[in-house]
């Protein structure tokens, strides 16, 4: 278990939300994500089909059950929970984020879609505190790799969830801020070493670490193990990332036409699903569980 200095813990959470905040309200940041070829990679690596995106698996998955009470753990600026509202995943949703900022584009989005059932709470994960015994369902996107006290928020959540409630995540579990080697971006950086110098914005890829946010992946390594003290995984669907995350920061593709962009964008997934063939573990999983107890 990893130790923790509270004062330091806080610190560097306020300054992850100050600066996502600000992200969010610059319009966030593209990544590989938002990509349309490489959404229809993620969307068949986790459901099975190109189309069908991991939310609209998960409500096929969890059919006939639908969730009256929900937590959101560390909700942004609310694209999650409106999605589950807007699915019928979900009646009613509580969503925490550390970044006040955050949390009013949330309730500005919310409100012009006319959207009821959503509620929000600033606070820290590293600090959190829910009631006992009171969620169908927990979720967290992209946020368990922003903390640092992965014991006390997990904990806390399975105590929070009712008998028999979920927790699901979609989320980086690849190599914590501090483990990173060039060896474990080796296979990634020949393969882009070989992209022309047109569509490239440096010679060589660099270990992905956010300077700027000192909360990026800072125990994600440790997600899952953690997981499983407090959660019984009951499926798990992986969807990569080893390349895609590491190069596409680094490649300039506003000058390609959409079927070039496509194409580049294909090779490195081809390339990247053959490195997982060959038994590297993904860096980025959706994922459901079970509390083991509710204390």
């Amino acid at each position: 278990m990893t130790t923790h200095n509270t004062l330091l813990t806080a610190i560097r959470s306020r300054i992850g939300g100050l600066v996502w905040g600000r992200r969010l309200a610059h319009g966030g940041v593209r990544t590989w994500m938002h990509e349309a070829v490489v959404r229809r990679y993620i969307n068949a690596s986790v459901s099975g089909s190109k189309d069908c995106w991991p939310t609209d698996w998960l409500k096929s998955f969890v059919h006939p059950r639908h969730f009256s009470v929900a937590v959101s753990l560390g909700c942004g600026d609310g694209p999650l929970e409106r999605d589950l509202l807007a699915k019928g995943i979900c009646s009613s949703i509580l969503g925490i984020d550390v970044s006040q900022g955050a949390l009013e584009l949330a309730r500005s989005k919310a409100a012009a879609l006319g959207l009821a059932g959503l509620e929000y709470r600033q606070a820290s994960l590293n600090s959190l505190d829910l009631p006992s015994r009171t969620f169908d369902a927990a979720f967290a996107h992209q946020a368990l790799h922003h903390v640092e006290d992965l014991e006390g928020c997990l904990a806390t959540t399975a105590s929070a969830l009712k008998p028999g409630a979920m927790l699901y995540i979609d989320e980086y579990v690849g190599p914590s801020r501090g483990e990173w080697t060039q060896a474990m971006i080796a296979e990634a950086d020949r393969l882009f070493v070989s992209f022309p110098a047109s569509v490239k914005r440096r010679r060589h890829i660099g270990i992905p670490v956010d300077r700027l946010d000192p909360t990026e992946a800072v125990r994600s390594s440790e997600i899952l193990p953690t997981i499983s003290r407090y959660f019984r995984t009951e499926e798990r669907r992986d969807y990569g990332g080893n390349f895609l995350a590491v190069i596409y920061p680094h490649l300039r593709l506003d000058h390609l036409s959409p079927s070039e962009r496509d194409d580049l964008l294909r090779l490195i997934i081809q390339a990247e699903r053959e490195h997982l063939r060959a038994g590297a573990a993904s860096w980025y999983t959706v994922l459901i569980a079970t509390p083991l107890r509710n204390d």
